[in-house]
């Protein structure tokens, strides 16, 4: 099926490889994925690359970004500008309008965790479509910022995330409208989970929907998203480690690798869309402050440094000039009590 994208020309419609229908290979792979992308569900960007049969080599070259803390706090960066644009456009919240709709407070809740959920990881997922897209060309990252910058992202789901529930994307009545629209704006050919998940809420999607895209022609709209993707591209070649993924490593798993740079750019062009969208939404619910912040951020001063530093643990340790070398020295006789 082709769908029309804002430029008038045919966008071919994504293939995808859901949990479902995946081998043992990729599911092991998803499974991996989730824990390091600290989401409940495999985001459609790795669905995607697996329609490609590209999702092992592809990953295999994120995998050493996304788990450092470097690249989380990229996504956190981005999320606030996108947050801080969403404001200066104009956002009025939402909460009012929802009631009067006939969702109560509980609902409104449940649709509040679906949108932390997108607007914490979509920063995530226009991070790696930038990433990933100068390691397809001539590598990506590599510069060095210290152990701060290499510390571990802790693995696993957050525990107040919430679960993520598709309704199916050949809705019915007036969501299949707002599908339509989704489709045709993004240019993915597909209507992403984000708005899949919103779904179960068909009107709050439709008044959520048509606030934001009253501002798609204001010029600091464009200006915004312009700032989000050359903001990705700069952060992803600050990172820490090298990516880079050779077109031959992706011939030796089948698959083509002009797909796959056409695929990884069509992310580019719509995440920061997406990433903006979704800032528009948490500012609606929750205001300006609340959208500025990382819905799950991580606690690092908490954090084990033993199992999320980068030392290995056969390093010789580096000793200041007064520091004790033996116990004896600690509770010498000149020792305080």
């Amino acid at each position: 099926m082709s769908v029309r994208t804002e430029n008038g020309k045919p966008s071919e419609r994504i293939r995808l490889v859901d949990e479902t229908q995946a081998d043992r290979q990729t599911i092991e792979a998803y499974e991996l994925i989730t824990r390091k992308m600290r989401v409940p569900r495999v985001p459609l960007f790795f669905r995607a690359l697996a329609g490609e049969k590209a999702l092992l080599p592809c990953f295999q070259a994120l995998r050493p970004a996304i788990r450092l803390r470097a690249f989380e706090e990229a996504a956190d960066e981005l999320r606030a500008k996108a947050a801080r644009a969403a404001v200066d456009l104009g956002c009025p919240l939402i909460e009012t309008q929802l009631e009067w709709a006939g969702y109560d407070l509980d609902e409104i809740d449940e649709i509040r965790g679906q949108v932390d959920i997108f607007h914490y990881v979509d920063a995530k997922l226009l991070m790696l479509s930038a990433v990933l897209g100068r390691a397809l060309e001539d590598g990506s990252g590599g510069e060095s910022k210290g152990a701060r910058a290499e510390q571990r992202v802790p693995r696993g789901v957050p525990q107040d995330m919430d679960h993520i529930e598709l309704v199916p994307e050949d809705a019915n009545g007036p969501l299949a409208r707002t599908f339509k629209s989704v489709r045709s704006h993004l240019g993915l050919g597909i209507v992403p989970d984000d708005f899949r998940a919103l779904g179960r809420w068909p009107r709050y999607l439709e008044l959520a929907w048509a606030d934001a895209r009253k501002r798609d022609d204001h010029s600091a709209a464009r200006s915004a998203l312009k700032d989000l993707s050359s903001q990705a591209d700069a952060l992803a070649q600050q990172l820490p480690v090298r990516a880079h993924v050779d077109p031959s490593t992706l011939q030796q798993v089948g698959a083509d690798p002009a797909r796959v740079k056409a695929l990884v750019q069509r992310f580019r062009q719509a995440m920061p869309g997406l990433v903006l969208d979704l800032a528009l939404f948490k500012v609606q619910l929750d205001g300006a402050e609340a959208a500025r912040e990382s819905p799950f951020p991580i606690r690092w001063k908490y954090i084990n440094s033993d199992e999320y530093t980068t030392v290995g643990l056969d390093e010789p340790v580096k000793l200041r000039a007064n520091d004790p070398k033996s116990l004896d020295e600690v509770d010498g006789p000149n020792r305080a009590h």
